[in-house]
């Protein structure tokens, strides 16, 4: 089943928001007069640290390159690249010159009609 072509293009733009939202939070500077304040940011998603927010923004922005090249068509099969050569791993076994699967024809049975 194959997608509209726009609908890679739209997950593309949001994840990669959100990944440059993630390396702005990182990126945020503490202002001087914050300690004497309440922070109701110590809680749930900016707990994290600056660093983890930078690593996972980093990987939504790749996440996001991934889902534009899908859009364009381009395939990355990460496992079977992971396993090796796959066209190494499909080839027929070969006992003496003949692939295993080919099955030789025996002498023609004789038909009784």
């Amino acid at each position: 089943m194959m997608l509209p072509r726009w609908i890679p293009f739209a997950i593309a733009f949001w994840v990669i928001a959100f990944g440059i939202l993630r390396l702005r939070i990182a990126t945020r500077k503490e202002l001087p007069g914050d300690e004497d304040r309440p922070n109701f940011r110590k809680g749930g998603y900016y707990a994290r640290s600056k660093r983890s927010h930078a690593i996972y923004g980093v990987a939504y922005l790749a996440l996001g390159a991934y889902c534009i090249a899908m859009g364009f068509g381009y395939q990355i099969n990460f496992i079977s690249s992971c396993m090796g050569n796959r066209s190494a791993q499909e080839a027929p076994a070969v006992k003496g010159g003949v692939p295993a699967t080919v099955v030789k024809p025996s002498a023609s049975p004789e038909t009784t009609e």
